[in-house]
């Protein structure tokens, strides 16, 4: 019976825990089947590399697709309205970053969710990419922000 419940508990917790970005736009990026990740580069880091900046997942996604930045900023803009923190920057009516906290999804987990999202075509001419940062961990959004200076 004990095993029952363990076993429970730990399906519990990883299905939770693969969900955490699924309330969000941006999931479509990160999905296993994403139209996205032909034409992108994508990183996904968990586990002990990621403990000394107190994150538990860290996924990128970085295109130069100018259809796909666009599905991207506009997905990064409808996220940005159930923040519960924010910093947003514009370069004339275009998104060019964002800094988005959310709720975690649990109180009792204090795993904090966000979103770093950054378009450097708008301000250079030698880079033409948007990147897309989903984040979770036991991490303050100013340590967050130091980190990507």
């Amino acid at each position: 019976m004990k095993r029952i419940i363990t076993t429970s508990l730990m399906l519990a917790f990883i299905t939770f825990y693969a969900n955490s970005q699924s309330s969000l736009n941006i999931n479509i990026f990160f999905e296993g089947s994403s139209p996205y990740a032909a034409d992108s580069r994508m990183v996904w880091i968990e586990g002990h590399d990621l403990r000394q900046y107190h994150l538990s997942l860290y996924r990128s996604i970085t295109t130069e697709n100018r259809q796909t930045i666009k599905i991207m900023e506009q997905a990064v803009l409808n996220d940005s309205k159930k923040s519960v923190d924010k910093e947003i920057g514009y370069m004339g009516s275009r998104l060019y970053y964002a800094f988005l906290s959310f709720k975690p999804q649990s109180p009792k987990s204090g795993i904090r969710r966000y979103i770093f999202y950054r378009n450097a075509s708008l301000k250079s001419n030698n880079k033409k990419d948007a990147t897309l940062v989903y984040m979770e961990g036991q991490v303050s959004m100013d340590e967050l922000k130091n980190l990507f200076k």
